[in-house]
């Protein structure tokens, strides 16, 4: 029988365990054989080679049992190795020999009687031996061989006829011990084997019962076991668990005629005849009444004849998975923060409703909308709140449909009001969808409380009736995009409606985009400086202003390009090229001739998480005292937030940089910032000081704005002068800087450079 290769190495170390179990009984019988046979050679054989003789012996046998005993003593794991067989094949071959050599010491002619002794005695030991050392097929003969080799050479020397009578007795008699030997050998050899591989067999059949029980027991599964009349012989607790049920109520039961689902008979039915069934769906148990959606898995049990006598079933309970496929399903249809419809599932929506819409001939309707300035709450008070004020505004977006209608976010602050039928007359459906948009900008614009925080958010609204034309999802999409973005550009918190003819100027408005992005690179923009006076006429300092000469359209506006710029990240690259520019100016002009110059920074660009670090690094990479330089920010700044703009602004203030407040008076509570800003000065807007010297109001808001300078220790800069009339006026009220045509209009930088390399202080010439 083949065994493997761990059943091989356990055969050989049973074979060494044989050798070494009770080994002293073999070895005391040797000992008192060699007494006898000393005691019989006594008269004739000198004393003396017969004491050594047996000293030697033992000594060899005694070392033979401390070996044995060693050997027992140690872990099993040790004595399946390689070095315990040749121990003990050393022993035995020493004690061979020594028996061997007895025949020689003791072999005497002239007394029979005694020869006789020693053959008998020599036999018996080798007969004993085979005995006991058959485990191994080499280890007899290694014992035999050199006992009885010596005696027969002895007996075939002498010649005579008994001699050789008698050695071809011990011949025949050392054949027939290895013969035998080698027959116990194998006897030995196939019984430890035959016990190896049925131990296996036994330890294999325990393991795969234990793998079944526990597989049983543990699976995940359900399993239910059926004999062939359909009665239930067993259940794991799975199975139990998925059926509701007790185990007493379900052994026992017959399966074809307690059911009463057809199609679980049919399974079971199938698996008898033919192997194999199957069922699918939302099973209801009979005893129970739980409802549970599961696929069960008939399958047919054989006997040992071949015939089947059962069957088993595995259950899988669906519940779980149909969880999971309605998370998945949420998950690629649904937006996780807000729970409304995503981009996704707009967009099949809108395909289909598209499709009816042109079947029926009735127009449907789609807002697009995008909350002002959400950026700027969601960077200044946290993504916490924004992610609050995104979650308020789809509950009112959900408050505002009906059941026909869908509200989606698309992605940030961007959502989708879909309505599927609104009218099937154009005009009508204008003048409802223009009714919907306003009713849905009123409930967005209402406060919102923000964890004790209340805001007030606009949303700008842009809606396109559908379908008009051949147009697709994208068309429809892109229509209602394109009107939001015209209520942004008219204002902010309105109402637009798509007309074909936005798409134009929004095509016109990405292209100046994309041609201003090429402008900085490609040396189209350049720099204006108008200069500032105090009241002797002496130029004191004066602003940067940005231009843009197009190849192909001349000049274009700072009015027309700058709004442009600010809704994208281009202000911050033409911002930070200014301010190297201005810079590079400061670092070559003395300060007795420049003693300032002022640039204007945005919202975007201030708002940076860099700004304060750009600005020292500009200032001090061209060693410019940072105090010439006055950075110029409206009133909108502080919509960033009030604390984060002082906090930014007071960082540069230390190292000198001075900030002006520019356009006072245009925006809102302007007067309440003033206290809370390290402000240097105030930069009167051109609209006031244009009629002040017509209208009263105007009049009154500059002595005002003067006034309340004084008391707080700011400078004034007043915009906008433009005859002699605003000046003295202006003179007469303590105002300090001026700016305007009357002065001197924008001059390139290479006449400004010329200007100030006149005179250190140039008188101005009105």
């Amino acid at each position: 029988m083949a065994l493997n290769v761990t059943q091989q190495r356990q055969l050989a170390g049973e074979q060494v365990r044989l050798l070494y179990e009770r080994l002293w009984q073999p070895v005391v019988s040797s000992l008192l054989a060699a007494c006898l046979l000393v005691a019989a050679m006594w008269p004739i054989v000198p004393q003396g080679y017969l004491l050594v003789w047996l000293l030697v012996l033992t000594a060899i046998s005694g070392g033979r049992l401390a070996l044995a005993r060693y050997y027992h003593r140690q872990p099993e794991a040790c004595r399946y190795r390689r070095r315990w067989l040749l121990r003990f094949a050393v022993g035995t071959a020493l004690s061979g020999l020594v028996w061997g050599a007895a025949g020689v010491l003791m072999f005497v002619t002239e007394h029979f009687g005694q020869l006789a002794v020693l053959v008998v005695v020599l036999a018996g030991v080798s007969a004993g031996g085979v005995t006991t050392l058959s485990a191994i097929g080499w280890m007899a003969p290694l014992f035999v061989v050199p006992i009885l080799s010596p005696l027969l050479i002895l007996l075939l020397l002498q010649g005579s006829g008994l001699m050789l009578l008698l050695a071809a007795l011990v011949a025949l008699f050392l054949g027939l011990v290895m013969v035998s030997g080698r027959r116990l050998n194998q006897f030995v050899h196939d019984n430890i084997s035959l016990r190896l591989v049925v131990s296996s067999s036994e330890s294999q059949l325990r393991i795969s019962e234990a793998r079944y029980r526990a597989i049983f027991r543990h699976t995940p599964l359900g399993v239910l076991h059926f004999d062939c009349g359909g009665r239930v012989v067993d259940c794991n607790a799975v199975g139990l668990s998925i059926l509701g049920l007790r185990k007493q109520q379900l052994l026992g039961m017959d399966l074809f005629n307690e059911l009463n689902d057809p199609r679980v008979i049919e399974a079971i039915h199938n698996a008898l005849k033919s192997g194999t069934g199957y069922f699918e769906g939302t099973y209801r148990s009979v005893k129970s009444g739980k409802r549970t959606p599961l696929r069960a898995f008939f399958s047919a049990l054989h006997n040992e004849s071949g015939e089947r006598d059962g069957g088993v079933v595995v259950l899988e309970d669906f519940t779980e998975r149909k969880r999971a496929e309605e998370t998945i399903h949420r998950q690629a249809y649904f937006d996780s923060l807000t729970e409304l419809p995503n981009r996704r599932m707009l967009i099949e929506a809108l395909a289909s409703t598209i499709r009816d819409r042109r079947d029926d001939g009735c127009l449907g309707l789609v807002m697009f909308l995008d909350l002002d300035r959400f950026k700027i709450i969601n960077d200044t008070l946290g993504h916490s709140v924004g992610d609050e004020l995104l979650r308020q505004v789809s509950k009112r977006l959900l408050a505002s449909i009906d059941d026909q209608g869908m509200a989606a976010r698309l992605s940030g602050d961007e959502f989708v009001i879909l309505r599927p039928v609104l009218s099937d007359n154009l005009e009508v459906g204008a003048q409802r969808a223009e009714r919907r948009a306003e009713l849905l900008l009123d409930s967005l614009r209402q406060t919102y409380d923000l964890g004790g925080q209340h805001l007030s958010v606009t949303p700008s609204i842009g809606y396109t009736l559908f379908p008009l034309a051949d147009e697709d999802v994208g068309d429809v999409l892109r229509h209602a995009d394109t009107a939001m973005y015209q209520a942004k550009l008219r204002g902010r918190a309105q109402v637009c409606g798509y007309e074909p003819a936005m798409q134009a100027q929004l095509n016109r408005r990405l292209e100046t985009e994309q041609a201003l992005r090429r402008a900085l690179t490609e040396g189209q923009m350049s720099i204006d400086f108008q200069p500032q006076y105090d009241a002797r006429n002496n130029l004191v300092g004066a602003e940067a202003l940005m231009r843009w000469q197009h190849p192909q359209h001349g000049w274009i506006s700072p009015e027309v390009f700058i709004p442009i710029a600010e809704e994208s990240d281009l202000i911050v690259e033409l911002e930070t090229w200014l301010l190297e520019y201005c810079c590079a100016m400061l670092a070559r002009v003395p300060t007795a001739t420049l003693p300032r110059l002022s640039i204007n920074i945005s919202v975007r660009h201030f708002a940076q998480p860099g700004f304060v670090e750009a600005v020292t690094w500009a200032v001090g990479s061209h060693g410019v005292d940072p105090s010439r330089l006055v950075v110029e920010l409206t009133e909108s700044v502080m919509i960033a937030g009030l604390e984060e703009a002082s906090e930014r602004m007071e960082a540069l203030k230390r190292i000198g940089v001075r900030f002006a407040l520019d356009d006072f008076g245009t925006g809102f509570s302007s007067l309440a910032y003033l206290k809370s800003l390290p402000l240097d000065e105030l930069k009167i807007d051109r609209s006031f000081v244009k009629h002040i010297d017509t209208e009263g109001s105007d009049a009154a808001i500059v002595e005002t704005i003067l006034a309340m300078a004084r008391h707080l220790g700011i400078a004034v800069v007043a915009e906008g002068v433009e005859n002699e009339a605003q000046q003295a006026y202006l003179l007469a009220r303590d105002c300090q800087v001026f700016q305007g045509f009357y002065y001197s209009r924008p001059m390139p930088a290479e006449a400004f450079e010329s200007l100030l390399s006149k005179s250190d202080q140039p008188t101005a010439e009105p």
